[in-house]
């Protein structure tokens, strides 16, 4: 069986193809489960974030498109991605494009008729563009009308095929259009991943730490503001910060400006794996402050390491965290409750062993295994009932 994937990008050595950690382990789990796996991919050979975890699977191609991070950069590069789709689009069997994969229609529109297409939709694009700064004023309305177009476009083919849903919510959201979608939970846990320990908060400051993109809807600055009122009220924090963007060096000022300085570590990108786990397995708090999210692995990654969860409620983060049964939730944009929150954890043992135990567990359910497989049956499954002539 011949799976065609469309969702994120990859980098290329000129030899090979590597793409970053989660997107790797998904695409090389795939290729276990089906005879060939085409990936058409936007392909760079500019080191960047995504790079640096090889596409080993030998049944697996990838189709470079010509490099875009957005829908406007993709629609000017169109016709070239038409003709890579075309190329190629003939021999599939099923295809799974991300929902927000700008022009996966145009391949829809090549594939076979007796090819299921399936969208996975790992968040609610109408509120991030709501939540997100970044899409203020004329920039929010062109947003709102360009993916609401093609949402348009995307409920006429997933009424005529079946959708991912990452959580509940955006479960809820594409069930009102058509019944045949199914909700997932989206991992890339290996088992190298797990961390079990009883208990943080032990000894010397509190470690906090964040891993992520430095940008503003991402509101590291809430954390930074936070660690400083838990500093004010005796409370010896330390905050390690993963990740990589644009505002680093805004946040590196603040934290001088709050007298954070030599208490704020800022490690820039840290590859998923070995570099990555002794970031979690050192750290007592994960704190995730962010004013949009979808369904964010990293807080399924946090579990398995068992450290308890800050985080605001908003996206599939709610539904994570068990409505505040397994890691506290706070409102976004409040750097009082998030500190109160922090707080919490460090003053009550008895909850924060429950929140530990309670997210290790929930992570031990949802392995990278487990969601490559669930996905792989459903598309097997959907194959299976086009071959017989019915409908998913």
């Amino acid at each position: 069986m011949h799976l065609g994937v469309y969702q994120e990008p990859v980098h290329t050595d000129g030899a090979g193809y590597d793409t970053y950690g989660p997107f790797a382990r998904y695409l090389n789990g795939l290729a276990r489960h089906f005879d060939q796996v085409t990936v058409f991919a936007p392909t760079t050979a500019e080191d960047t974030y995504f790079s640096g975890h090889p596409l080993l699977a030998g049944n697996l191609t990838v189709v470079p498109l010509p490099f875009f991070m957005t829908h406007a950069q993709a629609y000017r590069k169109a016709f070239r991605i038409w003709r890579a789709f075309r190329r190629h689009a003939r021999g599939l069997d099923a295809v799974i494009a991300r929902g927000t994969a700008p022009l996966a229609y145009l391949l829809y529109l090549l594939t076979p008729k007796r090819c299921p297409f399936l969208y996975h939709f790992a968040s609610d694009p109408f509120e991030i563009i709501r939540t997100s700064p970044k899409y203020r004023g004329p920039k929010g309305w062109f947003a709102r009308a360009a993916y609401g177009l093609e949402f348009a476009i995307q409920k006429y083919i997933v009424r005529r095929n079946f959708a991912f849903a990452s959580g509940q919510a955006v479960c809820e959201r594409i069930r009102r259009i058509t019944p045949n979608v199914e909700g997932v939970v989206t991992s890339a846990l290996a088992e190298e991943d797990y961390f079990g320990r009883e208990d943080t908060c032990r000894d010397g400051p509190i470690r906090l730490l964040y891993v992520g993109y430095l940008r503003p809807e991402k509101r590291v600055d809430d954390l930074l503001r936070a660690a400083g009122l838990l500093r004010d009220r005796g409370v010896q924090v330390r905050v390690d910060v993963a990740g990589e963007g644009a505002i680093r060096s805004d946040l590196q000022k603040l934290g001088d400006e709050l007298g954070l300085s030599g208490q704020v570590w800022f490690h820039g990108y840290v590859r998923m794996g070995p570099p990555l786990n002794a970031l979690f397995n050192a750290a007592d708090i994960f704190v995730l402050p962010s004013i949009s999210e979808g369904s964010p692995k990293v807080v399924l990654e946090a579990m398995a390491h068992s450290l308890p969860v800050v985080a605001t409620a908003v996206g599939n983060v709610p539904e994570m965290l068990e409505e505040g049964s397994r890691g506290v939730l706070v409102p976004p944009l409040a750097p009082e409750k998030l500190a109160e929150g922090i707080a919490r954890l460090v003053d009550d043992g008895p909850f924060r062993r429950e929140c530990i135990r309670g997210g290790y567990t929930f992570a031990r359910q949802h392995s990278v295994d487990e969601f490559v497989r669930t996905v792989a049956e459903r598309v097997k499954a959907l194959v299976a009932q086009r071959r017989q002539g019915r409908e998913p």
